[in-house]
């Protein structure tokens, strides 16, 4: 699964304005109601909403660039969220750190070393590859991520994973994952919770465009 762009909402508009092009710097466009800022190869625009909401979503980042990345956002003094007093949470597919922005979404930096990408040992906000997770709260995760897969083309790495609070739906170069609502998002205590958004994808050469509202899902043509 390759996420093409998403789209979130934000009600802290200007100051997420700041701190994603001005202190983390990040390139950027302005949109009609918003901003897009962009990676090596995707968007992630944020909409203004007049209603508070907070998202889960990942950047990859190179190999070997994770230690360079925590010097990079303490050196903006942008404080790293811990997991049992570490900075850095070890998965079998990756490295990850964790922080918040403006609208107090938990975002994550993870390097994936399964994937095809080169080395750095080195790390500038540049060198972001691309959007690559964006969570999906829902009160059953189970048919949710049934859904995604048989309608809307995404290939799971393994169907056997899906569970009643943790669903997997994509691969290790963009993935949905689909949790229950009021689970905690890692490494915060923050439970999670629905909130609208939209993502274009391409999976098996098709491309999808969809949006979740109230996790009913919309094709958008």
């Amino acid at each position: 699964m390759e996420i093409k762009s998403l789209k979130i909402l934000s009600k802290n508009i200007e100051a997420q304005k700041v701190f994603y092009r001005n202190i983390l710097g990040f390139s950027y466009e302005l949109e009609s109601t918003g901003f897009k800022v962009k990676t090596q190869e995707n968007t992630l625009s944020f909409e203004k909403s007049e209603k508070e909401h907070y998202y889960h979503f990942a950047f990859l980042i190179p190999t070997s660039s994770i230690e360079y990345a925590i010097d990079f956002l303490e050196k903006l003094n942008i404080k790293l969220l811990l997991y049992k007093g570490e900075k850095i949470i070890e998965f079998d597919n990756g490295r990850a750190i964790y922080f918040y922005d403006k609208d107090e979404n938990i975002v994550e930096f993870i390097e994936r070393p399964l994937v095809n990408y080169p080395v750095s040992n080195s790390f500038s906000i540049d060198q972001v590859i691309k959007l690559n997770e964006i969570g999906l709260p829902d009160i059953t995760p189970i048919k949710m991520a049934n859904t995604l897969i048989n309608k809307f083309g995404i290939n799971p790495i393994n169907k056997n994973m899906l569970s009643e609070t943790f669903c997997w739906v994509g691969d290790h170069n963009g993935v949905i994952i689909v949790t229950k609502e009021g689970r905690n998002w890692l490494p915060t205590n923050k439970p999670g919770i629905v909130n609208d958004f939209t993502i274009c994808y391409q999976e098996n050469g098709i491309e999808y465009h969809i949006s979740f509202v109230n996790n009913n899902i919309k094709t958008i043509k």
